[in-house]
């Protein structure tokens, strides 16, 4: 087990990628999921963030960043005694979206453990309706537009304050950002909870991880069956201990080089990741994202 956790807390890597562009911002949303209808309170949630480019968006998790963040600043302390525990208030979802809208191609980015594929998917189309009701989000007027999506009706608010075309999972095309989603059951939803212009001395490319494997959903999803079966025996099997970050290169000062953070596990006698009191989400799922039409 303690091997399994390093693995999550060792690296976390801005691998080099297949370039498509700049990107220019990314926004944050906290994506909540009643996965569970049996215990709608007991439902899964994560920080979720999209990398906004003029012409590709990239959608992942960012709870790995965050709790990276966290074992870092807690292995810094002067008082910490070698017993690592991470309080965990997410659960970081496993599928990463790539979208280009301009050759109407999405590129799916599946996590197995340390392990990333790449599974070619349907483009997601939304017809919109776009009302005349407007609201502030986060200091910016959104507009209301609702749409049919994966079984699903969705309400979503965009502003054209902010120029993108794209917004959370797989919701976009819009004329601004979804700053907000939620569907009509109140079962999936994507709040706003911040956007950021990149630094300029900060180049982030959009584009996915060069150590991703073509894959199909059949062979992942017997990958995903022997990980959960055995944890150690898949995590012994890869010779590779690392977890990717987001599919995007990132290079500072102008130069092209990765970037990775390293957890220096020498520190480290004892470690244990633990939920929140308030953060105890079902292991169920009978209510999954996507619903058949």
């Amino acid at each position: 087990m303690k091997k399994i956790l390093l693995t999550v807390l060792i690296s976390v890597s801005f691998m080099a990628v297949k370039a498509q562009e700049k990107a220019i911002a990314k926004v944050h949303y906290i994506f909540k999921h009643v996965n569970d209808t049996t215990q709608r309170d007991k439902h899964t949630r994560d920080e979720v963030v999209t990398y906004l480019g003029q012409q590709t968006s990239y959608y992942t998790s960012y709870s790995t960043t965050r709790m990276q963040e966290q074992t870092t600043k807690m292995l810094s302390a002067p008082d910490f005694d070698g017993n690592l525990v991470i309080s965990r208030s997410t659960s970081g979802i496993k599928e990463s979206y790539l979208l280009e809208p301009a050759k109407s191609q999405m590129v799916e980015v599946k996590r197995v453990a340390s392990d990333e594929f790449l599974l070619e998917t349907t483009y997601p189309k939304q017809d919109w309706n776009i009302a005349d009701e407007t609201k502030v989000i986060g200091g910016y007027t959104c507009q209301k537009a609702t749409t049919t999506f994966a079984g699903r009706h969705y309400t979503a608010w965009f502003t054209t304050d902010i120029p993108f075309s794209f917004g959370p999972w797989k919701l976009h095309g819009l004329p601004g950002l979804i700053l907000a989603a939620k569907d009509d059951k109140n079962e999936v939803e994507f709040e706003y909870s911040g956007f950021d212009k990149l630094a300029a001395d900060v180049q982030v490319t959009i584009g996915t991880p060069a150590k991703a494997i073509l894959s199909t959903k059949d062979e992942v999803e017997k990958l995903e069956k022997a990980f959960k079966a055995n944890p150690s025996a898949y995590m012994q099997s890869k010779s590779n201990v690392r977890i990717a970050g987001p599919g995007v290169f990132v290079s500072s000062g102008g130069s092209a080089t990765s970037s990775s953070s390293a957890i220096d596990a020498s520190k480290i006698k004892s470690m244990s990741i633990k939920n929140d009191d308030n953060y105890k989400p079902s292991s169920v799922t009978n209510n999954p994202l996507e619903l058949k039409p």
